[in-house]
C-alpha cells in the first residue's frame, strides 16, 4: 500500500486496478462524512478500530484485504478513502 501523506494512504493496486487514485485532504474527508459516495477504509487492527476511528468508516486490517474486500465493498470502483495512523 502507497503512503501519500500522513494517516492517509492510495488504494492498494488490487483494489485500484485501472482507476485513478488521488490525495483526499482531512478538510475534504471531514466535509464528505456524509457523502454516501465516498467509502472510508480504515486499515488499521481491530483493536485499534474498537479504540476509535472514523465514524461510518468500515475496518478492514491491511492483512485482510486481498481476502475480504470484495465481500465488505459492493462496489471496487466507486470512490474509496484508505487511511490508517500512519506510516509503520
Amino acid at each position: 500500500m502507497e503512503v501519500v501523506e500522513p494517516g492517509l494512504v492510495a488504494k492498494p493496486k488490487s483494489m485500484a486496478s485501472g482507476h485513478d487514485e488521488r490525495v483526499i485532504s482531512r478538510e475534504e474527508l471531514a466535509t464528505r462524512l456524509e457523502d454516501r459516495a465516498l467509502v472510508i477504509l480504515n486499515v488499521m487492527p481491530k483493536e485499534t478500530y474498537a479504540d476509535g476511528h472514523i465514524p461510518g468508516s468500515i475496518n478492514l486490517p491491511v492483512a485482510e484485504i486481498e481476502a475480504k474486500a470484495r465481500a465488505l465493498i459492493s462496489n471496487l470502483a466507486q470512490e474509496i478513502a484508505v487511511y490508517c495512523a500512519g506510516p509503520t
